[in-house]
């Protein structure tokens, strides 16, 4: 009896102690500085026989991992890194988690000649919420702008006018250092241009933010990262590149760091130059909507070119243990011009059958970011962290052009000239308390503030000539005649004051019990938007200001759970805003173009969604697999509507359907015979439009009725990147891109795809890369907009193939007293965390 009883219990315990499975984690730093290390590789060892078992992970950016799920038994944990002299730690897996504590890694001076030639380090770092790409890891960053580096980054876009996009959405926010640093959406695609790809340390995507962050950006968070290190000594590098359109640039970093002082600092001049081109075909419709033979046409070029310096400097003192003070800022400043040759062609009867366009536009770019910040830390699990910015950007205009205007039985010339000055100044405020009460919560709050001021004024003036147009620098322009001739434009003059003042507290809290994982958080946010649109001769006291004041709460939820085998899955849960930006809301109408008029419209309202997202990670010591499936729903969706009114399109901005955005990411990353990593990403997604109407009251005083019907689209793009070790210690990149047909409330969107190839190799603290941007010359943008009567066929393409040669030299003493403090900064003060938070 006593043994039928007791043989179920034997087999029972035997069976729970082979199924027992612990945890092993750990912190991998810098030996000399204490400074965490990222990208670090961990992997584990049968300790009987030495062979490496397919069980691994990489640290995280504060330097920790974690391998779920090991089974009982003795193993041997190897940490490695290029460059680095590999440590080894015992670890006996007994039905419980085993923490190896702080695991420092040394320096290998032989291997530091070494390491850009033997190694491919990992671009790509993986985590729930977000993905994080190291910059010196790209081969084809080398000469690269910021603009031209986020191309190479999966589900990222940039459009031929420097646009971002993440995921088919142009929704997206931008930030440097974990804040917006004055970038509008007026502004950013000329800032991204001039910052040199060098400067930049890494860059971050977050597609749904927790409550912690701004919710600007219905597509996520782009956080841009400059370099920042902590390491003690001294050490920089500098570079110089030039390529095959005649731009180059030459840049240089040094960082100084000691046990008290913290000093980075960073110069570069950029020169860019480069040839766009466009083609615009618009055919009438009849009644039955056939087209009726009446056309309107166009053909241009546009050789750019511009030069800016763009500058780094700062420092961070620490006062005692607990406590940091410091200040840094970047500014750039420079100038750009370009020409543009475009011929137009009509059959249109009683209108110009040709009108050959020439302009020149001149520009300066002027800007810069300054911070104050202070962090206190009670332990690494207490902090306080405080951090006031200041921002300036803007910079005059000129638009000078010419028009040779041909009509059946006369021809006539014009000239316009266009004047603007942007200026945009901004205060930022951010305070942030973190405090970890114990293992499983964790409580965090804080203020932000950004309070914003645009003043844009610009004028025209216009004037007849019957001079012939002459040569001047590659373009043609008809000479100034009298200024006497010269008519202001008083009616297109105009002067846009904006200011957007936001104001937002948050708190969140979160924590994890076993491997289960959880953050709640709400932000509650209140803004001012206020407008004034100001004619020729008046002031701020003549015009009554468009004011509207809003509050609105944006809650998120992640729920994460820790599954055997290196599986990690999350679900997440956030609400998000589109905000219009002063472009759109400028009525000031552009009538540069003779055959399309674009202004924007003050009433337009933002657009909210509603955002659900499923995440799963699963990895291996050689392969590592992402998905992401998320759903999108939008109210009021703001969206580019185009009309006709006496045969000249006019373009805005409207508030005009609901939207639900669904689909899927998958990102796969493998390791072959230790010379091929392969990254792949597959973006499919599928877009519902409701049925719209909306009527516009034209410029001639007729009301245009515009609609659409319901519709679903579905999209997909892909892209892949191989990193390749050939013989003779070279590295190869190779990147392929194609996206899809897409379709628009009033349009679509055509595909297309391009290629990029580089080249590298090391000789000790030198190396030399070798890259081409659009091998096939195959990047260019397709679009069509359809109307009640008529249909628009677009091409736009900018740059075209482009062969870079960059050499870079990189030096530096690291024999420095270490700093004593350890830990340092995460994410260089951009406030992120790792983990499964959000």
């Amino acid at each position: 009896m006593k043994l039928r009883f007791l043989l179920p219990c034997f087999l029972c315990m035997a069976s729970i102690n082979a199924l027992a499975k612990g945890d092993i984690s750990g912190k991998v730093l810098h030996k000399d500085s204490g400074e965490p290390l990222d990208f670090v590789n961990v992997q584990l060892f049968n300790a009987k026989t030495g062979k490496p078992l397919p069980i691994g992970t990489n640290t995280d950016e504060n330097g920790v991992f974690s391998i779920k799920g090991v089974a009982d038994g003795k193993y041997i944990v190897r940490i490695s890194n290029l460059g680095s002299v590999p440590q080894e730690r015992e670890a006996n897996v007994a039905g419980g988690n085993i923490d190896l504590g702080a695991i420092k890694l040394a320096e290998d001076s032989k291997m530091l000649q070494e390491v850009t030639v033997e190694g491919i380090r990992s671009q790509m770092r993986f985590e729930l919420d977000r993905k994080v790409f190291a910059v010196d890891a790209n081969i084809a960053a080398a000469g690269q702008s910021a603009s031209e580096l986020l191309e190479s980054i999966p589900s990222v876009e940039v459009d031929q006018d420097g646009e971002v996009s993440l995921r088919g959405n142009s929704s997206v926010t931008v930030w440097i250092n974990g804040k917006e640093s004055g970038l509008t959406a007026d502004n950013r695609a000329q800032i991204l241009e001039q910052i040199p790809a060098e400067t930049i340390d890494r860059i971050e995507v977050i597609t749904n933010p927790s409550a912690k962050y701004s919710p600007e950006g219905t597509a996520g968070i782009i956080n841009i990262v400059l370099k920042k290190d902590r390491k003690a000594g001294y050490y920089g590098s500098a570079e110089v590149s030039a390529n095959s359109r005649g731009g180059g640039n030459i840049s240089g970093n040094i960082n100084f760091n000691s046990s008290k002082i913290d000093a980075f600092a960073g110069l570069g001049f950029r020169m860019r130059r480069n040839t766009g081109g466009s083609k615009m075909n618009r055919v009438f419709l009849d009644e039955d909507g056939e087209p009726n033979g009446l056309f309107t046409r166009s053909e241009g070029k546009s050789p750019n070119r511009g030069r800016n310096f763009f500058a780094r400097l700062g420092f961070t003192y620490h006062i005692t243990d607990n406590d940091d003070i410091g200040l840094s800022g970047f500014g750039m400043f420079g100038k750009r011009k370009s020409n543009s040759n475009t011929l137009y062609t009509s059959n249109i009867p009683d209108n110009w059958l040709s009108n050959e366009d020439y302009s020149h536009e001149d520009g300066d770019m002027r800007g810069m970011h300054a911070e104050l910040n202070y962090t206190h830390k009670w332990n690494d699990n207490h902090t306080l962290d405080v951090i006031v910015g200041y921002n300036h950007w803007g910079g005059p205009s000129q638009r000078y052009n010419s028009e040779k205007i041909l009509y059946s039985n006369q021809e006539s010339y014009k000239y316009q000239e266009q004047n603007m000055d942007m200026s945009t100044n901004s205060w930022e405020t951010k305070i942030d308390y973190t405090n970890k009460l114990n293992e499983w919560l964790k409580f965090e709050a804080g203020f932000n503030g950004n309070y914003s001021h645009e003043n844009s004024p610009t004028d025209y003036y216009v004037c007849m000539v019957k001079l012939p147009p002459v040569d001047y620098d590659d373009y043609k322009i008809y000479p100034m005649v009298d200024e006497d001739d010269s008519v202001q434009a008083y009616g297109y003059f105009n002067r846009f004051i904006y200011n957007n003042n936001i104001s937002a507290l948050y708190t969140t809290f979160g924590g994890k019990i076993d491997k289960f994982s959880f953050s709640a958080g709400l932000r509650a946010e209140a803004w001012q938007i206020k407008t004034r649109s100001l004619g020729f001769g008046q002031t701020e006291a003549d015009v009554t200001p468009f004011k509207k004041n809003n509050f609105a709460l944006f809650p998120s939820l992640f729920l994460s759970y820790s599954l055997p085998h290196d599986n990690e899955m999350q679900i997440n849960y956030t609400r998000r805003i589109r905000r219009p930006w002063g472009r759109q809301l400028n009525s000031f109408h552009d009538i540069t173009d003779p055959t399309n008029v674009s202004y924007g419209n003050p009433e337009l309202q933002p657009q909210y969604s509603n955002s659900f997202e499923l995440n799963y990670l699963k990895s291996w010591t050689f392969h590592m697999l992402s998905f992401s499936a998320y759903i999108r729903t939008t109210s009021d969706m703001m969206n580019r509507i185009s009309y006709l009114d006496n045969d000249v399109m006019y373009s805005t901005w409207a508030n005009i359907a609901n939207e639900v955005n669904s689909g899927c990411e998958i990102v796969s990353k493998n390791s072959f015979w230790n010379r091929l990593d392969l990254t792949t990403t597959v973006n499919l997604y599928n877009n519902h439009i409701s049925a719209w109407n909306y009527d516009f009251l034209s410029e001639s005083g007729s009301l245009i009725p515009l609609s659409g019907k319901k519709q679903n689209s579905f999209a997909w793009s892909a892209r892949m990147m191989a990193n390749v070790k050939l013989p003779w210690s070279i590295s190869m990149q190779a990147t392929g891109n194609y996206n899809s047909k897409m379709l628009s409330a009033q349009g679509s969107r055509q595909g297309g795809w391009s290629v990029d190839l580089g080249f590298r190799r090391a000789f000790g603290p030198w190396s030399i890369s070798l890259n081409c941007r659009d091998l096939f010359d195959s990047r260019r943008f397709k679009s069509t907009t359809n109307g009640p009567d008529y249909t628009q066929h677009n091409e736009r393409w900018r740059g075209g193939r482009t062969v870079r040669l960059t050499v870079k030299f990189s030096f530096g003493n690291m024999n420095a007293k270490p700093d004593k403090r350890g830990d340092g900064e995460p994410m260089d003060g951009s406030g992120y965390e790792s983990g499964m938070e959000g």
